[in-house]
């Protein structure tokens, strides 16, 4: 009972020294440079990821996450994608997957910290207690033996003084110290995990596993962490004694400064540890993944183009196959509503997945390795004083200077919606004849204005969604058509909200 007040008493006294230091979550992505482009964050919104993310992220391990999150962000070379490929079919022909998996979900997900932000460059911790830890503990020795030699009489008045100036020690410390002790026990799980999977399977990866046998004298340590010992509530006499120590004889720290010393010295093996479980639990998704939908391998070809029969959009349930072959890009005209976008939306997630995750939602996906980016969703910036179009302008300039020195994949959806007709026309015509100059990228863009896909007819394929308006309503079949499209169907549209207005016109 004294056991569990005093740790309620050092819980109200611990919020008074709160670790108030500025604390930023960072990503595996921050880290790592194996890829050949980076998704901008523009075009990761404007293809909704992060809702892939959300529907087929079923990653067991923290480290899973932050891989797939990677590939989310970038593009991979020809090479790399190819020996992902050979390690999903590795992945595929394996009949101990299944044992992965069940030691990865012992594993699961981090509870407490954060490994990336915690572990990656070695501790974040930031503390003159901590760095001073034996200046402070030296003075405290001989402070305390002073006080017994004055009098042998005050040698338990030293005692006291000895423990209570470490239990301050310990106020100041234990806050930031319960930050990252999360981190190493997830490592050292981490490190289990690689012993069973090392032991009961036999995986053949490009990567090999890492030394993770080194980390077992970690174990020493860890006890005098935080959540290395049972609780207040749990009744155990050896978290109690364990608590003490950590309490009036700085173990913790003790503890805590060898293990940092370790951290930093392993610092490239714990990089692979944390990349190497990410990377096969990504490619357990990924298979999971294929083994449910409708998904092929990519194709990576050195020539120009993409061509794919088959294609759906992966976050669509009922989402309408696609077939084309596209060399020279696309200009896309059609009826409000028809699937103008969502099919530019689909060849950018699957172009994206083919040079990334190595596999796409389609029936056969050819492709180069380009790098993509994209213009759907602008707006206006009211609080920085810049309009639509000011907006959608310096997102044109910044697409312009991207595909100057990249191959890239450049879509477009009604450029210039934010000006007149004539100057949209004028505009949009130029800009996109500039943005194709470059011969190796694709360029993907819709308008509504089909003057402007005449005039570039020449230089883009001129592609059309429509659909059947019979009487007050319209029928689409979301099938993408060559040519120009000949149908409007705006003011039907405004009739069939129920804008008055219309009515009298249509």
């Amino acid at each position: 009972m004294l056991y569990i007040k005093l740790h309620n008493m050092l819980d109200n006294i611990k919020r008074l020294f709160k670790d108030q230091s500025y604390y930023t979550a960072k990503k595996l992505h921050d880290y790592l440079h194996d890829y050949k482009y980076e998704i901008d964050n523009t075009t990761f919104n404007d293809l909704l990821l992060s809702d892939f993310d959300e529907k087929f992220n079923h990653t067991i391990t923290s480290c899973g996450d932050e891989v797939f999150y990677h590939w989310l962000h970038s593009v991979k070379d020809s090479e790399s994608i190819k020996t992902l490929q050979n390690d999903l079919k590795c992945i595929e022909q394996n009949k101990d997957i299944d044992i992965v998996t069940r030691v990865f979900s012992k594993v699961g997900k981090q509870r407490r910290g954060n490994i990336i932000s915690d572990i990656w460059e070695g501790f974040t911790i930031k503390s003159k207690v901590i760095d001073n830890f034996y200046v402070l503990l030296s003075i405290n020795i001989l402070i305390s033996v002073l006080i017994s030699i004055i009098n042998i009489k005050y040698i338990l008045l030293s005692i006291i003084f000895f423990c209570f100036f470490n239990f301050v020690i310990y106020l100041f410390t234990n806050v930031k110290i319960s930050r990252v002790s999360g981190s190493i026990n997830y490592i050292l799980m981490l490190c289990s995990a690689l012993k069973k999977i090392e032991r009961k399977t036999k995986l053949q990866l490009s990567i090999e596993i890492p030394k993770y046998k080194k980390f077992n004298s970690l174990e020493k340590y860890i006890v005098f962490f935080k959540d290395g010992i049972g609780g207040p509530e749990s009744g155990d006499p050896v978290s109690l004694f364990v608590d003490y120590l950590r309490l009036f004889l700085c173990f913790e720290i003790y503890a805590f400064k060898r293990t940092s010393a370790f951290v930093i010295k392993n610092l490239e093996e714990i990089h692979k540890i944390i990349y190497f479980v990410g990377y096969l639990d990504c490619l357990i998704n990924s298979k999971e993944i294929m083994d449910e939908y409708q998904t092929a391998y990519s194709q990576i070809d050195s020539q120009k183009g993409i061509c794919f029969d088959g294609m759906i959009h992966p976050l669509l349930p009922n989402s309408v196959s696609q077939t084309k072959d596209i060399r020279r890009g696309l200009i896309i005209t059609g009826l409000n509503m028809s699937g103008k976008t969502t099919f530019m939306k689909s060849l950018a997630i699957n172009q994206l997945l083919a040079t990334s995750f190595g596999f796409c939602f389609s029936k056969t996906f050819h492709t180069n390795v380009l790098n993509i980016i994209s213009s759907f969703r602008i707006n206006d910036d009211m609080l920085h004083g810049k309009s639509r179009y000011y907006a959608e302008a310096y997102r044109l300039l910044e697409i312009n200077n991207q595909i100057k020195t990249t191959n890239t994949l450049c879509l477009v959806d009604e450029i210039l919606s934010g000006t007149n007709s004539d100057d949209r026309i004028y505009g949009a015509t130029i800009i996109l004849r500039n943005f194709s100059a470059n011969t190796n990228s694709i360029v993907v863009a819709a308008t509504h204005d089909n003057k402007i896909a005449e005039s570039l007819s020449g230089i883009l394929s001129a592609v059309y969604f429509d659909g059947e308006i019979n009487g007050d309503q319209i029928d689409f079949d979301y099938v993408i058509k060559d040519g120009i499209v000949s149908k409007r169907n705006g003011l039907l549209i405004l009739k069939l909200i129920g804008l008055k207005i219309i009515e009298e016109i249509v």
